[in-house]
């Protein structure tokens, strides 16, 4: 099967969603930003300790997020090595992603029956493939938590179609405005913050 053509789903995503722009300036096309790539995750390292679990988190040291078992708190931002800090010893993470500072890498943790799994996940060029970009609103209703989304061609039926399989956390972006967005968990108005983490299928 030939790359898909970029250009062409620029098109048709033009075609079908708003062209109403939003705060920053972008439309909904721009802010999904199609362009060529793919995400290779790493094989899951298992871990059995949090400490183990901790380490392996704490390879990046962006920006990112982090639910712990102690506090039932979220903690996030760019602070967030701080606030590991003060959070480890008897404190069981649960889950959290995590960004290294160029933006390329990303750390999705959670935990599991047998203890904690610790994925790494990378962006690379492919011009098979698709990434598009996607926002989380977050719990404080202050930012959204970004994700890349990849897309790669798998068959179906006697045709091919780009299916998502895997994604990563890539960043923040503050809401502007007083008004919360309407339009659910992928509710689009943000400006751009400081890159961070994600995960996979």
């Amino acid at each position: 099967m030939p790359p898909p053509d970029h250009e062409i789903i620029k098109t048709v995503l033009a075609a079908v969603l708003s062209d109403q722009k939003h705060p920053d300036g972008r439309t909904d096309t721009e802010r999904l930003d199609p362009r060529p790539g793919t995400i290779t995750a790493a094989p899951p390292v298992n871990c059995s300790t949090a400490d183990t679990a901790w380490a392996e988190f704490c390879q990046l040291d962006g920006p990112g997020w982090l639910q712990n078992a102690h506090t039932q708190a979220i903690l996030h931002g760019d602070d967030l090595t701080r606030q590991l800090a003060d959070c480890k010893g008897p404190h069981w993470p649960v889950a959290g992603e995590r960004v290294s500072a160029n933006g390329r890498a990303s750390v999705h943790l959670r935990r599991t029956s047998a203890g904690w799994e610790v994925t790494k996940l990378e962006e690379s060029d492919d011009p098979t493939g698709l990434l598009l970009t996607h926002r989380l609103l977050s719990t404080d209703l202050k930012k959204y938590l970004v994700y890349h989304v990849a897309y790669r061609p798998e068959p179906v039926g006697n045709h091919q179609e780009l299916r998502p399989f895997a994604s990563r956390f890539v960043g923040f972006e503050k809401v502007e405005g007083a008004a919360k967005p309407s339009a659910g968990p992928l509710a689009e108005e943000g400006t751009p913050l400081e890159p961070v983490t994600a995960s996979t299928r």
